[in-house]
């Protein structure tokens, strides 16, 4: 008897399995069967598309979106309208956006904030004639803007009922840097841009924001910055060098990049400093390089050095009383130098020395210091048989290395017209000035030109045009004075 009721209840547990089984199926097979989900309004598509109850509306709106990105952009080659074309197809809502469930359930989806703080709540899962509607959307009217003590300082979409802490959120959060920080500015724009209100408020109140707030979470600074500056050349330990803000000078800059080296030229050294556009361009080719970029900025350099410098040209002429040939000869050369030569401001050699003004400059940060290697040669060209550099060797006049150069050539002027010109100022020298040589210096020997028969022609036509002008004056004023 024991076995009949045995064997009658495994025959019913097993009806009973069956049914479950087919049950979980049915509903398996129920859960992974296509649906129909709708979008509209302000996206990169609209209209109905097949989807799937295991989709939640991140993960298909993302899909759709792709697809439709390759589809415009799959015959596109161009790199740059490549980069426009992406940037406009991803001008569409990520908040506010509206589901509609069959059954009447409307939900608010935030994608904005599921992709920022992962809750699900902001990203529900699909169900069959869900339709999604993206709301139209001002990117420059239908934002708040929030920087100051914030990771991430930002402008996102408005959504009405956005709180203070929702702005922080999306900011990334309230930036560890800084200390003590309690309170937010809000500029309001008021009176159709004419005028704004400043509102300074507790974040613990977490006031309601409005449209076009623009936020400022206050701080003190509390300098913890790796202010930093570049020394490249003859030091013994080039590269970066930290500092302290507004309070590190040139002695501590080259005490910490580890002094001078033996090969130092102290006459040439430069401190680089954003004084004016050319400078930090300047600054910037150095920086750029140091870091081995290379991303082809070379040119757009150069580019950019040469219309600042003609900028910088046109003001200065724009009341100037100067003929084009003072302009060509002296002003355009010498604006140039202005511009891009940064020596002299600093007697390098000077720096160590604990009692000098150069030792104490205070040095700010991105600033660039410049030790050149000791140049220890002349360089001799012109109407000489070996124009080249040749070693310099103390107290040797200007004869030494024309000598060196293999002396003049037959074209070479008068000994007289020779000129020296010093490495450092550019400065040049008559040899009668008893110049003393310094290495890095210039030796140049002018040509004589011959004069040919054409140009002396020339010179002899001109000189009977103005005799016969002076004549024939004379004899008009003879005549009417008669």
């Amino acid at each position: 008897m024991k076995k009949l009721i045995i064997l009658v209840l495994l025959s019913t547990s097993f009806i009973y399995g069956q049914d479950e089984l087919k049950e979980s199926a049915r509903s398996t097979m129920n859960f992974i069967q296509p649906i129909s989900v709708t979008i509209g309004g302000n996206f990169i598509v609209t209209g109905s598309f097949t989807a799937s109850k295991t989709q939640r509306v991140d993960h298909f709106v993302t899909t759709l979106y792709n697809e439709a990105k390759s589809k415009a952009v799959g015959s596109m080659n161009d790199l740059n309208t490549l980069r426009i074309v992406d940037k406009e197809l991803k001008k569409f809502p990520l908040r506010d956006i509206i589901l509609k469930r069959q059954d009447g359930e409307i939900l608010k989806i935030d994608l904005l904030m599921f992709r920022l703080t992962g809750d699900f709540k902001y990203n529900p899962y699909l169900k069959s004639d869900d339709v999604i509607i993206f709301p139209s959307f001002d990117e420059k009217r239908d934002v708040i803007d929030i920087s100051g003590a914030v990771n991430n300082p930002t402008s996102f979409q408005f959504v009405d009922g956005d709180k203070l802490a929702d702005a922080i959120l999306l900011a990334g959060g309230l930036s560890k840097a800084f200390e003590n920080v309690t309170e937010v500015e809000i500029s309001r724009v008021k009176d159709l841009g004419k005028s704004e209100a400043r509102i300074v408020s507790k974040i613990s109140d977490n006031v309601e924001l409005q449209r076009g707030d623009r936020i400022t979470v206050l701080f003190n600074e509390n300098h913890k910055v790796a202010y930093k500056v570049l020394v490249l050349g003859e030091v013994n330990r080039p590269g970066e060098v930290y500092i302290l803000k507004n309070n590190s000078t040139l002695r501590d800059v080259i005490s910490k990049a580890g002094g001078f080296t033996a090969n130092a030229d102290l006459r040439r050294a430069e401190l680089l400093r954003g004084s004016d556009q050319s400078q930090i361009m300047k600054i910037r080719a150095l920086r750029s390089q140091y870091e081995k970029d290379s991303t082809g900025t070379t040119m757009p350099i150069v580019q950019t050095k040469i219309e600042e410098i003609l900028t910088e040209g046109n003001r200065m002429l724009r009341s100037a009383n100067l003929s084009m040939d003072e302009v060509e000869s002296s002003l355009a050369p010498d604006l140039y130098l202005r511009m891009n030569d940064g020596r002299g401001i600093l007697d390098f050699s000077k720096v160590l020395d604990e009692s000098s003004d150069e030792g104490n400059t205070i040095i700010h940060e991105n600033d660039v210091i410049i030790v050149p290697s000791y140049f220890n040669y002349v360089y001799v060209f012109g109407q000489v048989k070996n124009p080249g550099y040749y070693s310099f060797e103390t107290d040797k006049d200007w004869r030494h290395y024309i000598n060196k150069a293999g002396g003049m050539t037959e074209r070479a002027k008068e000994e007289e017209e020779i000129r020296v010109i010093n490495g450092i100022s550019k400065t040049w020298y008559d040899t009668k000035d008893n110049y003393k040589m310094n290495a890095g210096d210039y030796v140049y020997v002018p040509k004589s030109l011959p004069k040919d028969i054409t140009s002396t022609l020339q010179i002899i036509s001109t000189v009977s045009n103005i005799v016969a002008t002076i004549v024939t004056l004379t004899f008009i004023i003879l005549q009417t004075t008669k």
